[in-house]
């Protein structure tokens, strides 16, 4: 692999116009230093619209300040981990953004106690109307927020109540040991979890087998310590909840999200009934691998590849083809990001192993891939310029506190250009092999996104509750739960190997609770917006102002701007209507 100097200049990172070298962003962390101390004066004296307009503007200033340090910092550490240089300079601003966060935990509590008839006034106003996204959220969270000491006090235990999510990172990456597994031949092979992913897509059924079980079974012989980790972890969870007023750590969760119950239980519900259709795909796939028994360790098993090799510059040139249905704009920003070197495109000695988007407000925002030519790299690429260009609209149309859209919005956008590729490469193709691979892609991702994503926010939902309930939770309970979804959502045709049912405890979004119903909401939701596309029910400008509309109002409310309401069956129904045309046309195939 090559070492980061020896990459091309034209396909590495241009930080200039957020810092010109190290030199220019310690200054600027400096200032950022002294900003910082200015948050104190407005301590207790909360109370005139002037003073409140002044402390939102320091805020303001503080956050234009400090994205840019922490952009620049960790992108260039992540480009090459082993340079302590700028390891240190992500420490220096990660422990500013602490003490931030804790100089400023004053700012709700002090705002909340003022009367609702002056917050509303303040919302008003235009001279707030940059502000309107702090406001509102006070407004909305008043009778969840506590008192100025306890907010404080809940910001000091953030500091390591994190430390579960860090007890099961170290131990994953630090601490589990795997066995060595056989192959077909007998032959003793290495493992861990890189491999395991390699060899569960082999061709070689023992494999695939062994491999399947040693990845869970390695979590399995720590089973008790798992168990003791992630309970904490929801404990946690059920804590704030509780201690801010919550029914249950759900609501808690769906609360600060702005989005409500109706749409969590709708996506159970409809994938719940919808569940036939995963079966299907079982099916359809035991067929065309052609093996006698498909076990869960088949799954993810494709013989299907892309022949061709992509230079990256075929690749960029695929992905403005495919998205040229978002208009001349679009793909305009999209290029001028790759020619002033806003992504960092080849892997290189000690890179960042996967691919992000990232960015500071009112800077270009920036892409990491590791393009080794394949349409999987592509696809990648496609993505997360879908993530760029959310930023980019919305960074252009709203202020910087009214610009962040919600997690729940953030998988949208990426997901449409996803599924606009697939689209542009299966109707460009009649070979039949090549069909398939579309296809297969298409029905593996929703696989994945949705029905897996929902059976995790099935089995988290179940253990809160449990936890909420004052149940005797055990290992043996965690197991037996999400054992019987994986038969439920896998169906009866599928044999269940009984590893799986530790495959809960190697899970680390479940650290993160109720976050990965979002990965299925957003599939289902960028499906509908290509059919609306498609079909006329809405135009690109509609979809334009959807990107453009930040967080200035709940997200369920912004999706209706492309006609996705997200509270109806009809917007799951059209989503599993896709789905079926697909298993459809691979029927025919295989």
């Amino acid at each position: 692999m090559k070492k980061r100097k020896d990459i091309q200049s034209q396909y590495k990172w241009d930080f200039s116009d957020y810092f010109k070298n190290d030199e220019e962003w310690e200054s600027s962390f400096n200032v950022y230093c002294k900003e910082l101390e200015k948050v104190k004066e407005f301590n207790g004296k909360l109370k005139d619209k002037q003073t409140i307009l002044n402390c939102f503007k320091t805020l303001e200033n503080l956050d234009l300040l400090a994205e840019p340090l922490y952009i620049y910092a960790n992108c260039l550490s992540d480009v090459d981990v082993a340079d302590t240089n700028y390891q240190q300079l992500v420490n220096k601003i990660t422990n500013k953004l602490t003490e931030q966060s804790v100089l400023t935990s004053f700012i709700t509590p002090q705002l909340s106690a003022l009367p609702q008839e002056m917050l509303k006034e303040m919302l008003e106003d235009k001279l707030f109307a940059n502000y309107s996204k702090v406001l509102s959220d006070i407004i909305r969270e008043k009778e969840h927020t506590l008192t100025e000491e306890c907010e404080k006090i809940l910001s000091k235990v953030s500091s390591f109540s994190r430390d579960f999510k860090l007890n099961f990172s170290n131990f994953e990456n630090g601490d589990l040991k795997f066995k060595n597994i056989l192959n077909g031949k007998g032959k003793s092979l290495p493992m861990n979890q890189s491999l395991a992913s390699i060899y569960l897509r082999d061709k070689d059924e023992v494999l695939r087998k062994n491999a399947y079980t040693e990845l869970h079974s390695a979590f399995g012989r720590y089973n008790n310590f798992l168990t003791s980790n992630y309970l904490g972890s929801v404990k946690k969870d059920v804590f704030y909840a509780t201690t801010r007023g919550f029914k249950s750590s759900i609501d808690s969760a769906l609360f600060y999200e702005e989005v409500s119950s109706e749409v969590y239980n709708m996506l159970l519900k409809k994938v719940d009934e919808y569940l036939n259709l995963e079966h299907k795909y079982f099916a359809l796939k035991q067929k065309m691998l052609k093996l006698k028994t498909f076990k869960t360790s088949d799954v993810y098993y494709n013989p299907l590849t892309s022949k061709e090799k992509y230079t990256y510059e075929d690749g960029f040139k695929i992905v403005c083809e495919a998205l040229s249905l978002l208009g001349e704009d679009y793909i305009a920003s999209i290029t001028k990001m790759k020619d002033t070197n806003k992504i960092d495109v080849f892997p290189n000695e000690n890179k960042y192993n996967g691919a992000y988007k990232t960015g500071a407000y009112g800077k270009s925002p920036v892409v990491l891939t590791n393009f080794n030519g394949k349409f999987d790299d592509i696809s990648t690429l496609a993505h997360e310029l879908g993530h760029a260009m959310h930023s980019v609209y919305s960074d252009e149309s709203q202020s910087l506190f009214n610009a962040n859209y919600t997690i729940f919005l953030a998988e949208i956008a990426s997901t449409v250009n996803e599924t606009l590729l697939n689209e542009y490469m299966l109707n460009k193709t009649q070979v039949k092999a090549e069909r398939l691979f579309y296809i297969n892609e298409f029905l593996s991702r929703f696989h994945a996104t949705v029905f897996r994503q929902t059976m995790f926010a099935d089995f988290e939902s179940k253990i809160h509750t449990m936890v909420e309930n004052n149940e005797p939770l055990s290992s043996k309970v965690l197991n037996d739960t999400y054992l019987n979804l994986v038969k439920k959502y896998f169906g009866s045709k599928v044999k269940v190997l009984d590893c799986v049912k530790y495959e809960w405890s190697r899970i680390p979004h479940f650290y993160t609770a109720f976050y990965v119903y979002k990965y299925a909401t957003g599939l289902i939701s960028a499906i509908n917006i290509v059919e609306n596309l498609k079909d006329g029910t809405i135009t690109v400008e509609d979809y334009k102002k959807f990107l453009s509309s930040g967080c200035t109002s709940d997200p369920v409310t912004l999706l209706k701007i492309v006609k996705v309401d997200l509270t109806k069956e009809e917007s799951f129904d059209r989503a599993f209507k896709v789905l079926d045309r697909y298993l459809e046309n691979l029927k025919k195939l295989v």
